[in-house]
């Protein structure tokens, strides 16, 4: 295997800046012993000559917003925004539905005052 430089040619300018390195490797073999080590295309099976691992630290994508809200911003952040979110929420709706409550309150005064004996 090789390591190969990467890098991007700035047109404007003629200078070309390093972007990375790539390691790649080529193997040739007969066509009897490749016939004889089956290998799948990419991952699939059989995995083997080479063994090619699962990636690994890509973003698994989900149609479920607290999921990818999870994967984008980490665990302990999302679970934080949630929480601002909720009692956000809970806030507009204590001030939205006041009115609502000051009616049934209204309502039920004079029903409350008939039930306590001490009044």
């Amino acid at each position: 295997s090789e390591w190969l430089v990467m890098d991007k040619l700035d047109h404007a300018t003629g200078v070309r800046t390093k972007m990375g390195k790539l390691n790649i490797g080529i193997h040739i073999v007969p066509k009897t012993i490749a016939d004889t080590i089956p290998a799948g295309l990419g991952r699939t099976d059989p995995n083997a000559n080479p063994y090619l691992p699962p990636p690994s630290g890509r973003l698994k994508f989900s149609l479920n917003p607290f999921v990818m809200g999870s994967e984008l911003c980490g665990p302990k952040l999302c679970a934080q925004f949630t929480c601002c979110l909720i009692c956000t929420g809970f806030i507009l709706l204590m001030i939205f539905c006041s009115p609502v409550f000051n009616f049934v309150i209204a309502l039920l005064s004079p029903q409350l005052k008939k039930l306590n004996p001490f009044s």
